[in-house]
């Protein structure tokens, strides 16, 4: 991926989902000063402040702003604002000829992958998993570690990284996409889903019990194209225990998927809901050492 940024151009602040703890208003002032202490101009879309609301005409002028975005020249990436849930409702009113035409990164993570990953289904352009404005700043600061990665991302230096444990030996190479296990499964069935064809995929989640970690595992795996994947990297999970479950952790979750296929796969990647996290570039080419649990971006 080449420099994704430079000083002095003009980001869009969008704002795909609604944040489930049902804010009346979101604050994302400690994102824009640390984005124009970067040396960037801040464009806030319409909606952003709306975003925490169902309204009748809150998926169109999310929307809108979304392809006002990628119309605008002068506007380089998009970043989402905050995450929670229903950016998937505005997939049917995007135009992806435009967005194809005008290629720029999504960057955010949680529900924002939806976003993402039906933009990439649909024009294959690359994307930044990793980052939200409200959310990394909800606590006064970015951790060093988000700050590190993203800039580096940014400045388009390759992504590599040796983090996790061993599940399955072995190497891997193909495109890295994912992000968040529940908004992958969601789409399902539609045309929005992307091919898993030569793919590496990277998986978190949090709030969801065991068993239905289990069962969106179990989907996956019925997918026609699982067959085609090359590699698995699961992330870290967040508040998905259940102390009154008799289906087990999380780690008994992903151990028994795992021994129902014989793909390279970790697991405990530092990737997910919690404050220290990568910062990834997804929708590009990686090689994945399971052994040494080294990923490391090619292209």
């Amino acid at each position: 991926m080449k420099q994704v940024l430079n000083p002095g151009d003009t980001i869009a602040i969008i704002s795909p989902s609604i944040s489930l703890k049902k804010r009346n208003t979101i604050n994302i002032d400690g994102a824009i000063n640390y984005l124009h202490k970067l040396g960037f101009k801040t464009l806030i879309m319409p909606s952003t402040y709306e975003g925490t609301s169902l309204k009748p005409d809150s998926d169109i002028k999310k929307s809108n702003d979304i392809m006002a975005a990628y119309a605008n020249s002068e506007v380089k990436a998009l970043f989402a604002a905050h995450g929670g849930a229903s950016s998937l409702r505005l997939h049917e009113y995007l135009d992806f000829s435009v967005i194809k035409n005008n290629p720029k990164p999504i960057i955010g993570f949680s529900d924002t992958s939806s976003l993402q990953l039906a933009v990439y289904s649909q024009t294959q352009q690359p994307y930044i998993s990793g980052f939200l404005c409200e959310y990394d700043f909800r606590e006064g600061n970015i951790s060093p570690l988000v700050n590190s990665s993203l800039q580096n991302v940014l400045k388009g230096i390759p992504f590599r990284a040796q983090s996790g444990e061993t599940i399955h030996k072995g190497c891997a190479e193909g495109i890295l996409i994912g992000g968040n296990l529940s908004v992958l499964s969601d789409l399902s069935g539609s045309r929005f889903y992307p091919s898993l064809k030569d793919k590496i995929l990277l998986l978190e989640d949090e709030c969801e019990k065991p068993y239905k970690i289990g069962l969106m595992l179990t989907q996956l795996k019925y997918n026609p194209e699982f067959k085609y994947l090359k590699g698995i990297i699961f992330g870290r999970f967040s508040e998905c225990e259940d102390e009154n479950t008799t289906h087990g952790n999380i780690d008994d979750i992903i151990d028994d998927f795992a021994r129902q296929t014989n793909l390279p796969m970790i697991k405990n990647f530092n990737y997910g809901h919690f404050k220290e996290r990568f910062v990834i570039p997804c929708g590009v080419s990686y090689r994945l050492n399971t052994e040494n649990c080294v990923l490391e971006q090619i292209s």
